[in-house]
């Protein structure tokens, strides 16, 4: 059974962390979307591990790592790590909060 989890619906690689490629009601579920990882590596000069997973378009897809990690000015090393496609499954758009969505990987390798 593949593994569901939850993924931002802004930032890019190409757009960056705050980036919103969709529009309105999008992306919606049953969408084959882009599924990005972005990985924090360290933090003030200590080793962290925080991963965040991010949805595009499905053409905005590419394979393996997304440029080199790079320090950040708050001290932070950051990094697109890696991105494949998925399923959306289900949308949650709170008011006044984050837009995620529930997505299934194709790829578990990109977890």
């Amino acid at each position: 059974m593949n593994e569901t989890i939850t993924a931002k619906t802004i930032g890019t690689p190409q757009g960056g962390l705050f980036d919103n490629p969709w529009p309105p009601g999008f992306p919606a579920a049953g969408q084959r979307v882009a599924l990005f990882a972005y990985e924090v590596t360290t933090v003030d000069g200590a080793a962290e591990d925080i991963r965040t997973y991010h949805v595009g378009p499905a053409e905005t897809e590419a394979r393996g790592p997304i440029g080199a990690p790079h320090d950040e000015p708050q001290g932070i090393t950051v990094a697109w790590r890696g991105c494949g496609t998925a399923s959306v499954v289900r949308v949650d758009a709170p008011p006044g909060a984050e837009r995620t969505c529930d997505v299934t990987p194709d790829d578990r390798g990109l977890l």
